[in-house]
């Protein structure tokens, strides 16, 4: 094994699969396979893998079978699902049990090193983390919030774990109950800590600059905008945007929103240029959305 190359190990019963997916990865990587879990998991004990790759449909156990298992070894080693049999329901179980990230087949290369390298980047600030949380165990572990509340402390564990990872956080809660605090310290438990947290209020903000607020404008695009200005999505680059009260939000903003959160990209308002993002998002609110798509007031696509 090449010491200097950060090592990778692919798992995939399709063992065609895996061989193509190295000879991809090996002018950078340090690429072990094997169309075992099982055998994947001894590599893993035996050798320093420093991220591994697996499949979600195998014989000897299921690809979340083995991310557990993975997890047990080694809590901080980053795992890249890649299947051909995606849906969000296999994605989301994925991540809850501690995938980085889910592509799916045909794999795109170029997002595949993207994630890779990200995903490398977090190892290293998870293995700090994890010797942090060791000396701070008795003030919960690093999270900056103190209870003795047992549900309290599933909350925050829930947190840890979700904190880490790229998804899409929601927090529902009465006005008043801290969803800021938490949504603050997801923040700071991710890779992202040291880039910027930028907090929205949708409800304070009138439907008519909501856009502006959002995406930014160019100079002249309305009445009243004299120079350019950089919208919270610009802001907020390379970190987490926190889009509090998502309820207020009229719908055809909830249109845009949704496009922008997909794509990762936006146009300012009067403007012309696409903007790409790389943007982490926590939404909030009190209300009820199950019950305002019920009431049409919300968009089932964008919940």
């Amino acid at each position: 094994m090449n010491v200097n190359k950060p090592k990778i190990l692919i798992v995939d019963d399709e063992i065609r699969s895996a061989n193509l997916l190295k000879i991809n990865l090996q002018e950078k990587y340090d690429v072990i396979i094997t169309d075992s879990p099982l055998q994947g998991l001894q590599v893993v004990k035996t050798y320093p893998i420093d991220l591994v790759i697996t499949d979600i449909r195998m014989p000897q156990m299921d690809g979340n079978q083995f991310i557990q298992e993975l997890k047990k070894i080694n809590q901080a080693l980053p795992v890249i699902v890649v299947t051909a049999y995606g849906s969000i329901e296999n994605a989301i179980k994925s991540i809850k049990q501690g995938a980085y990230d889910y592509i799916q087949k045909p794999i795109d290369l170029e997002m595949l090193d993207k994630s890779i390298v990200k995903a490398l980047e977090l190892k290293n600030i998870l293995q700090e983390n994890l010797q942090l949380r060791k000396k701070l165990q008795k003030y919960e572990e690093g999270s900056g919030i103190i209870t003795i509340n047992s549900k309290m402390k599933q909350l925050i564990e829930t947190i840890k774990q979700v904190a880490p990872t790229k998804v899409t956080v929601l927090l529902q809660g009465e006005s008043g109950v801290g969803k800021e605090v938490f949504a603050r310290t997801i923040h700071k438990l991710s890779n992202r800590a040291d880039k910027p947290f930028i907090s929205v209020n949708c409800g304070a903000i009138p439907a008519e600059l909501i856009e502006s607020e959002l995406f930014g404008h160019e100079k002249g695009a309305f009445t009243g905008a004299i120079a350019q200005k950089k919208g919270k999505f610009e802001l907020a680059d390379g970190g987490t945007l926190f889009l509090d009260e998502i309820g207020e939000l009229p719908k055809p903003m909830q249109v845009k929103l949704l496009r922008a959160i997909e794509v990762q990209e936006f146009t300012r308002v009067g403007g012309t240029k696409t903007i790409k993002t790389d943007i982490r998002f926590i939404a909030a609110t009190n209300r009820d959305l199950e019950a305002e798509i019920e009431k049409g007031n919300f968009r089932e696509d964008l919940y």
